[in-house]
């Protein structure tokens, strides 16, 4: 079974047990002097434990602040010994399951801020204005001695990374950071021997690479990070054409394998990109290089599509980031033939938001511990039962969870299947991923023989003395939140997204007006778009999609573009007629009348607490856990189902 993924494969002289290879990703659970805190080394420990052939660090600082070197904090580094002491136990512990461990060689180029690095000024191959708008300083173009520099402090890190023990490197020169920009034309307006032509431009990685070689000896492997192409729409920037002469250039100069990612503007994975997706790329870039191994991400999420894209012979190894961060065991569950006990990654890029855009240590939406191991290494033992009240993405995890601990569990849920929410979120176009998660935890939750599952079953007062007879340990409130409804003239008159998604009210090639522009507002648009209706939606903020990852919601807003929809930003609705509903822009403070059959209200959802209420007047040991608890995302609703119960 799976034959591709578990045949050994090599780079340079380092053979990897199987073909996946887990990838680049910041978690920000360095501490603050780069080492590898506690954290980070279970985060990634649980990952060899599940059976991937290598680890990929994520961007380790190789260049001082005094050279604008460190990207964010919480960074790894490799800048003194100390850094590579920390380094040298991490790699012997990732060692111990037959793991392979390649270290990650970065400077942040103009992707950084004089903050980060104790007030010097961001450094680049031209003088260009950083990327992050916490810093209005323009970068400072560096001189030749100062590349030269440069250089040195990235043979310095390959030596620190291998005296560490690690078995190779990767040197990043993709997502925009320094070497990116020297490599891309539309940055790099040097008329020196680093800029130019593609000769020159490619000059500081060929010096790198090669520094590097002369300490490192012949076998040891020196990969590079390589954007298949340029995104951000510059004049002059280099296109796959220019980036596989590129490729093709610098495997003739040293360097031992590709990892192919996308673009300068960090592009990953939306719901709507299917496995395979970029298979015709790297296919391209693979035929110039076919001495060294390329390989990159392409949306893999279970074993089958794996095999596929291995069998296509696009990619010589499957890198897989998001999918390990779900379920660090998916490798040895695929080599077990358990890829329905797989938790599947939706694509949502909570990952993605909490990092780049919240600066917050990694997160996932269906893995509760991602990033947490070391914390949640052991569940209390647990006796007698535990009534958990709705069967949504916190209740399904909260059952899982008290069985983990030994509770029986009753899953009560007053719908006809289990789901919740998520039988509402996979509605939308192309978000087929919210299935394979209902699928999973429906799937755990049948083969769990602690838990008994009650559906069309509403809990009410008078249902009290039923569930009390059961004498429950515990009683858990998941029943989620209430739907905002605006206090508006005429706002009886709308009808709630909720009750659209469900298919409780069918609205077909009607005008519709949407009343909120969060991801649920432009997911019912999209929705009713999809059945001929002629739609706009309004948000009062400056821009929809509010806290959720900007790829995402660029996704669903030009879809949304191409159906002819209208999204008003900075536009409140003040009252709602039978023939139209009334706005206020509040850029300009002016009214209009928007013409319309329907109202469809999609402004969130609110705590409510009624339940909890009525469950303490029967029971002591009453928990609320998601949006019954606090109005929240999937991540919210899920870690909730984890930690509560973990205490209860």
């Amino acid at each position: 079974m799976y034959d591709k993924i578990f045949s050994r494969g090599k780079i340079n002289g380092v053979e990897l047990k199987n073909r996946v290879i887990m990838g680049p990703m910041d978690e920000s659970l360095g501490d603050n002097s780069g080492n590898v805190s506690s954290r980070c080394m279970e985060y990634f420990l649980a990952r060899a434990k599940g059976g991937t052939a290598a680890l990929v660090t994520s961007y380790v600082a190789v260049c001082p602040p005094v050279l604008g070197g460190i990207a964010m904090p919480g960074q790894l580094r490799l800048l003194n010994i100390g850094n590579q002491l920390s380094m040298a136990h991490f790699a012997e512990r990732v060692h111990a399951y037959g793991t392979k461990l390649f270290v990650q060689l970065h400077h942040p180029g103009r992707k950084t801020t004089a903050e980060y690095n104790d007030g010097y000024q961001p450094v680049s191959c031209s003088a260009v204005t950083p990327s992050m708008p916490k810093d209005t300083v323009p970068c400072r173009e560096l001189t030749v001695d100062e590349i030269k520099e440069i250089e040195k402090y990235f043979v310095k890190g390959a030596r620190f990374a291998m005296w560490a023990g690690a078995d190779g490197i990767q040197i990043h020169c993709a997502h925009g950071y320094l070497l990116n920009q020297f490599l891309n034309p539309a940055k790099n307006s040097r008329t020196d021997e680093y800029g130019g032509s593609m000769e020159n431009r490619c000059r500081i990685v060929v010096e790198i690479v090669k520094g590097i070689r002369e300490v490192v000896g012949p076998r040891f492997p020196i990969t590079v990070r390589l954007n298949a192409f340029e995104g951000e729409s510059l004049p002059g920037e280099a296109d796959a054409d220019e980036m596989r002469r590129i490729g093709k250039y610098l495997s003739q100069n040293g360097i031992d394998g590709i990892h192919l990612t996308m673009t300068s503007i960090d592009r990953v994975g939306t719901p709507d990109m299917k496995a395979g997706w970029r298979n015709q790329i790297y296919a391209y870039f693979k035929e110039a290089v076919d001495t060294i191994p390329v390989y990159g991400p392409n949306e893999v999420k279970t074993p089958e599509e794996g095999e596929k894209v291995l069998e296509s012979g696009s990619q010589d190894f499957l890198v897989l980031a998001r999918q390990q961060i779900a379920d660090p065991e998916w490798v040895n569950k695929a080599r077990e033939g358990r890829s329905e006990d797989i938790r599947p990654c939706i694509s949502c890029n909570t990952c993605m938001q909490q990092i780049t855009i919240d600066h917050q240590p990694l997160r996932c939406s269906v893995n509760p511990l991602a990033g947490r191991e070391i914390d949640n290494q052991f569940l209390p033992k647990g006796e007698g039962l535990v009534v958990i009240i709705g069967a949504g993405p916190g209740g399904m995890q909260a059952a899982l969870t008290a069985s983990a601990r030994g509770f029986k569990v009753m899953l009560i849920e007053k719908e006809k299947e289990l789901g919740g929410v998520l039988q509402l979120a996979n509605k939308a176009p192309d978000k087929f991923r919210i299935d394979n998660l209902i699928r999973y935890f429906q799937g755990q939750i049948e083969k769990d023989p602690n838990i008994e599952v009650w559906l069309n079953y509403e809990v009410t007062e008078e249902k009290l003395d039923e569930l009390a007879a059961l004498k429950p340990y515990a009683v858990v409130s998941a029943v989620g939140g209430r739907q905002v409804v605006p206090n508006i003239p005429g706002v009886s008159l709308a009808v709630m997204a909720n009750d659209v998604l469900s298919g409780k009210c069918e609205i077909r090639n009607k005008k519709v007006v949407v009343v909120g522009g969060g991801m649920t507002g432009l997911e019912t648009a999209e929705y009713l778009a999809a059945r001929g209706n002629s739609v706009q939606v309004l948000e009062m903020l400056p821009a929809p999609g509010r806290g959720i990852f900007n790829f995402n919601v660029t996704k669903t807003v030009n879809a949304l573009e191409k159906q002819g929809t209208e999204i008003h930003t900075c536009t409140r609705a003040d009252s709602i007629s039978k023939e139209a509903v009334t706005v206020t822009d509040t850029r300009r403070g002016r009214s209009e009348e928007i013409p319309c059959d329907v109202v469809v209200l999609a402004i969130g959802v609110y705590t409510d607490h009624s339940m909890r209420d009525m469950l303490e007047k029967r029971f002591f040991n009453v928990t609320e856990i998601g949006d019954a608890n606090k109005a929240g995302k999937i991540m919210t609703a899920v870690r909730d189902g984890y930690d509560r119960i973990k205490v209860l």
